[in-house]
């Protein structure tokens, strides 16, 4: 069995089981039900690297907990963005 197997497995048991991981409901934990985030806007409010915010905001948005909204700019990076918020 490949890495990318038992990564695709391991995924597969925790989004099965309803778990998520101890950086994903650090995320959700941080953000308001009030408003949208950027990737950027979540590491500076979390601590938490860009790359992994990156990881744990697309496993949540396949678990539903997350939702993409209307483009604005990221007041961060000055980007359009296509900002994430809680369902």
């Amino acid at each position: 069995m490949s890495v990318r197997d038992t990564s695709i497995e391991t995924y597969g048991d925790i989004n099965y089981s309803g778990l998520i991981g101890q950086q994903a409901q650090s995320i959700l934990d941080a953000m308001s039900k009030d408003r949208d985030y950027s990737l950027q806007e979540i590491s500076v409010q979390t601590g938490i690297p860009i790359n992994a915010v990156s990881a744990r905001c697309n496993e949540l948005k396949k678990c539903y907990y997350l939702t993409e909204t209307d483009k604005r700019r990221c007041s961060i990076t000055k980007r359009t963005i296509h900002p994430l918020r809680k369902k």
